[in-house]
């Protein structure tokens, strides 16, 4: 047996969504409250975080400040060790009294000097001094200009000076050449003198017991304070004394 229904459709239509309604007003007001207690969470958050950017705030602006102060401090202690290495540099070649300090000191009685010439020579090879090939012009160019005033002058001084030596040329009269070539041992030893050589010597006719040779010898004098392969600490107390 079948049953009827004489209900219309759109009668059932309706019943079905007044009684589901219900349930959409649940929803609705759970999805309603869940998004209030994310904005009220979302407020309070940002408080905290703004509270904390307001504690923190104070020490970074000293930080920033401090940073400021240490980059100008390192900008004038770069400076000032440019001038410092330029001023050094301009006393790099030895004094000449002190070359004559060298060389009177070791001299012995039987050698007596005729001549002393000191002069710079262009050196193919300098101790310490190593071959760079030639900078860009241009990109040369920037980089000095980006230097400070004291280290472009360094620079443009080492270029010049850098790849010249000081040279000691001796002339005189030995009385043999056993001192002679003592003497010449000493001088070869010593740390003003990087070379030290006899280049040609000859007997001289006369009275031998004044002299009996003729010479001449050559010293490459050893590179100065601030030059490749110079020295990097103080002077030692022998020649600081000479």
């Amino acid at each position: 047996m079948h049953d009827l229904d004489f209900l219309p459709s759109e009668f059932r239509r309706k019943q079905q969504r007044r009684q589901s309604q219900p349930w959409l007003i649940v929803a609705s007001t759970a999805v309603v409250g869940l998004v209030a207690a994310a904005a009220i969470a979302q407020h309070y958050r940002w408080r905290n975080v703004q509270a904390e950017l307001a504690a923190v705030e104070p020490a970074y602006e000293t930080a920033v400040h401090l940073q400021s102060q240490l980059a100008g401090i390192e900008k004038r202690v770069g400076e000032a060790r440019a001038a410092a290495e330029l001023y050094t540099y301009l006393r790099h070649p030895w004094p000449r009294t002190q070359l004559l300090s060298a060389l009177l000191q070791p001299l012995p009685k039987e050698i007596a000097f005729q001549q002393v010439h000191v002069f710079r020579q262009p050196a193919s090879t300098r101790p310490g001094a190593a071959t760079a090939a030639a900078p860009d012009k241009k990109a040369e160019e920037e980089r000095l200009k980006a230097m400070p005033p004291a280290a472009r002058d360094l620079a443009s001084f080492r270029a010049r000076l850098d790849p010249m030596h000081t040279v000691v040329v001796l002339s005189g009269t030995a009385a043999a050449d056993a001192p002679l070539h003592r003497y010449l041992g000493v001088l070869d030893a010593t740390d003003i003198f990087d070379k030290a050589e006899l280049d040609c010597f000859n007997s001289v006719d006369g009275d031998k017991t004044i002299a009996s040779l003729q010479f001449r010898a050559l010293l490459v004098v050893e590179p100065g304070y601030g030059q490749p392969g110079g020295p990097t600490g103080p002077p030692k107390k022998s020649l600081a004394q000479k």
